[in-house]
């Protein structure tokens, strides 16, 4: 099976006040054709940057300092961004971003920003009425009732959930061939999160588009992902499949994170990772994850660990991931 995206050796840098905050450093990183690959990590270890990257829309403070992303084996770091625009971005490649309450323009009804997301990205030419029944269609098939009618309401009429499913419409109505979702069901309930990860989920399947699901959510991820990558301080620090990940990590900070989960009748208190993240513009030697790390040793903290195959699936960056889990 080809890859339908390929991240080479990617590093991102922040410029701000002055300071170099290192966002992505020599990230690699594949996708197979109707995969779903989950990407997991606290807040600033550099997962929103990622998909940011691929679509392109990095904040001009942002520089790609090295690396490639290849999309179906085009390098988009080197299309120009006329041409990314037109055929690439909102067409091939769609984003549902963190909060549906924001990222709907107040001012325009749902309808006409379906529509016009039907009329330019979508990859037939189609006439008003044809642009009318598609965006009926792709909002009945989002579980939105009575769509015709809600078509002319505007974005503070629908409540978060509807929200979400509107979005959800943008992002299937032209068909992708790969979708970015950033933590897009970070603002809701639990029953609505639930009822949108189930929709997602036939979607992927109806679809077979490849997804990159952000979330700092292990949970979420336990259900929708194929595969996992761990990010810490701009570095993937383990990938592998699904199972593995949650049966068997290979890396101290993601057996943390696992162990904060909660589930364990016996368990009296979560368990907590000590320390915080690093400030990215003033990282640790060596392991950037060694001061909080039970395992760590001398070696930790003078060498950078590169990602060690740990099994025919997976790897680890971590100099003694075989003693994590024993």
């Amino acid at each position: 099976m080809n890859n339908i995206l390929e991240i080479d050796k990617l590093k991102i840098v922040y410029r701000k006040r002055k300071k170099d905050f290192l966002a992505l450093d020599c990230v690699n990183l594949q996708l197979k054709k109707g995969e779903v690959l989950g990407i997991v990590g606290e807040s600033g270890s550099g997962k929103s940057t990622l998909g940011l990257s691929v679509m392109r829309l990095l904040p001009p403070q942002a520089k790609i300092q090295n690396g490639n992303i290849y999309f179906k084996g085009q390098n988009i770091c080197k299309i120009q961004e006329g041409k990314f625009n037109k055929e690439m971005r909102g067409k091939e490649i769609t984003y549902i971003p963190q909060n549906p309450q924001n990222s709907l323009n107040p001012v325009f009804t749902v309808g006409r920003q379906l529509k016009d997301i039907i009329r330019y990205r979508a990859k037939d030419n189609l006439d008003n009425q044809s642009i009318d029944e598609k965006a009926v269609e792709i909002m009945t098939e989002m579980g939105i009732a009575d769509a015709e009618k809600r078509l002319d309401e505007y974005p503070h009429q629908f409540s978060g959930g509807m929200k979400q499913r509107v979005l959800l419409s943008m992002a299937f109505v032209t068909n992708p061939t790969l979708l970015i979702a950033d933590e897009p069901t970070t603002a809701l309930d639990v029953t609505v999160e639930a009822q949108i990860l189930g929709l997602l989920a036939d979607l992927i399947e109806e679809y077979q588009s490849s997804i990159i699901y952000i979330t700092h959510d292990l949970g979420v991820v336990s259900e929708i992902a194929d595969r996992v990558a761990v990010f810490y301080a701009g570095r993937v620090i383990e990938i592998n499949n699904r199972y593995n990940i949650f049966n068997k990590p290979k890396h101290p900070y993601t057996e943390a994170l696992i162990e904060c989960l909660p589930g364990d009748k016996k368990q009296k208190k979560l368990t907590v990772i000590p320390g915080e993240i690093p400030d990215l513009s003033d990282l640790p030697s060596g392991c950037n994850f060694h001061p909080r790390c039970k395992y760590a040793k001398e070696k930790c903290k003078k060498e950078i660990p590169n990602l060690f195959q740990v099994d025919e699936n997976g790897k680890s960056a971590c100099f003694y991931h075989e003693e994590v889990g024993r």
